[in-house]
């Protein structure tokens, strides 16, 4: 019997990867060519796009929740090519660390002039 966890998490880290370079180019700089999230938060924070404050809360979110993320990033692979099955958990998972994510991206955005 077929599930949709692969389409569901696909999705969801695609969501994840377009807010982050909605927010980078809303700050005004061209994103980086990468599907992967964390590169994505690391381009924010190598690049000191933000004030600190928001670079911290940026750093202090990736910091924690770095498994996660690359859960996230792998169910992604998984999910699109099939590389093994995806369970309920790691779809949940993920499911739950984009919402996060956009959690984030929404919170930076409002702060953003």
């Amino acid at each position: 019997m077929s599930n949709r966890f692969d389409v569901a998490i696909v999705e969801a880290e695609i969501a994840s990867q377009l807010a982050l370079k909605a927010l980078i180019v809303k700050i005004g700089f061209e994103p980086p060519r990468t599907h992967m999230v964390r590169q994505l938060f690391s381009f924010i924070i190598d690049n000191k796009l933000l004030p600190d404050n928001m670079l911290n809360i940026v750093r202090n979110y990736v910091k924690k929740n770095r498994e996660k993320l690359i859960i996230l990033e792998r169910a992604r692979i998984v999910g699109q090519y099939g590389a093994s099955i995806v369970d309920h958990d790691e779809a949940e998972i993920a499911v739950n660390t984009a919402k996060e994510v956009l959690s984030v991206v929404e919170k930076l955005w409002k702060m953003v002039i």
